[in-house]
């Protein structure tokens, strides 16, 4: 167990070695945020601002020279975000969405893989992702299998898989995917490994070069810290790179050989690019560490007055990561109830709750107090 007041919740905070990030980020007081999206360091905001309205519209701005503000932004942003996912940053690429750079990656992955029609895409990602997962499948003259464990990729042609893309988080448990074994059995077969680090990166030790992907997307607002808008990246193996030639409009490596990426907008890849400076430094170890202690804790205090509530708690078989899974007939009823109580939660379903925990702006404290408020919560629902 591990604790039973308020008062050792406040010690761990107290020694919490990355607690210093916290005022960093634009949090409203009381408020608990576990639904996925980050605070953002929206206290930047209006110096960017600033400086945006004054570099391209200011009385001295001459004909723009060099790299545009937001493709600089969007290095930089590459250059912050490289260490947290084990990457090198000439092999990220920030801008789009996840389905979007999703869509790409298929393609560039059915390119390096002529002959092999089947893009295989783990079922539990979003609705949009499937969709462009279809419209990419449909771009090759391919086929979609949308598979549910990896035990169903032995029963796929393995000489007719492309790719298999999969999120390092399951989640529909929370469960942390052995990208490194998954990946190599991957690659045994012949196809690509494509991985989406949006439920990982910021909060879980991420190493796409430890784990030799090939492919790799991901949001940056969930751990990142990049706020509301944040533009996601995209992640190609250097050893791909002979494949997709440097645009020469945009001058960056991009998962398509004729290269294409829409800009983003400057001050959000800037807020991104921010958010990750508060990162700088900071060892994904570290940031894991602390996340694994966060849900053991919020598990722990379940543990105690869970029983008899009509509340299950969905527990995998492996490792648990950032994300925990509660299944209620009436959630619905139980996140407005939460909400009430300043505790905000992903309802990815109408009997599932999804709770996210980022390990730099959440405290110890605040998982103690969500899971108060979460007792009290389900005695007011029923």
């Amino acid at each position: 167990m591990w604790t039973k007041t308020r008062s050792v919740a406040e010690a761990l905070d107290h020694a919490d070695a990355l607690a210093d990030l916290r005022v960093r980020y634009d949090l409203p007081p009381g408020l608990i945020r576990l639904d996925g999206d980050s605070g953002g360091p929206l206290r930047t905001t209006p110096a960017r601002l600033r400086r945006f309205v004054m570099h391209h519209h200011g009385p001295h701005t001459g004909r723009p020279r060099g790299e545009s503000e937001w493709r600089r932004e969007a290095r930089l942003a590459a250059i912050a975000l490289a260490p947290l996912i084990g990457a090198a940053p000439k092999e990220i690429t920030v801008g789009e969405s996840t389905s979007i750079n999703l869509f790409k990656a298929l393609l560039a992955a059915s390119r390096l893989r002529p002959g092999r029609p089947i893009l295989a895409v783990g079922r539990d990602c979003f609705a949009a992702d499937r969709f462009l997962a279809q419209s990419a499948a449909d771009f090759i003259g391919g086929r979609l299998h949308l598979f549910s464990d990896l035990s169903e990729l032995a029963e796929l042609p393995s000489d007719q898989v492309a790719v298999v893309a999969l999120s390092h988080t399951d989640l529909r448990t929370g469960a942390v995917r052995d990208s490194a074994a998954i990946t190599a059995e991957i690659h045994r077969r012949g196809a690509l490994a494509l991985w989406d680090l949006s439920h990982s990166a910021g909060a879980l030790d991420v190493d796409l070069h430890g784990w030799q992907a090939d492919f790799a997307i991901g949001c940056g607002h969930k751990y990142l810290g990049g706020g509301a808008g944040a533009p996601a990246y995209s992640f190609v193996a250097d050893r791909h790179r002979d494949a997709f030639p440097v645009c020469t409009t945009a001058g960056v490596l991009h998962p398509l050989a004729a290269g294409f990426t829409g800009s983003a907008s400057t001050l959000s890849v800037s807020e991104l690019r921010t958010g990750l400076s508060i990162l700088t430094g900071i060892a994904v170890e570290d940031l894991a560490a602390k996340t694994a202690s966060l849900v053991e804790l919020f598990l722990d205090r379940l543990d105690d007055y869970c029983a008899d509530t009509g509340l299950e708690v969905v527990r995998p078989s492996g490792p648990t990561g950032a994300q925990v899974i509660l299944r209620h007939e009436r959630a619905q009823h139980l996140a407005d109830a939460l909400f009430d109580r300043d505790v905000l939660v992903e309802l990815p379903r109408p009997d599932v709750l999804r709770m996210n925990f980022a390990p730099s702006w959440i405290r110890y404290v605040d998982v103690w107090e969500a899971a108060e408020r979460l007792h009290a919560a389900l005695h007011d629902v029923g």
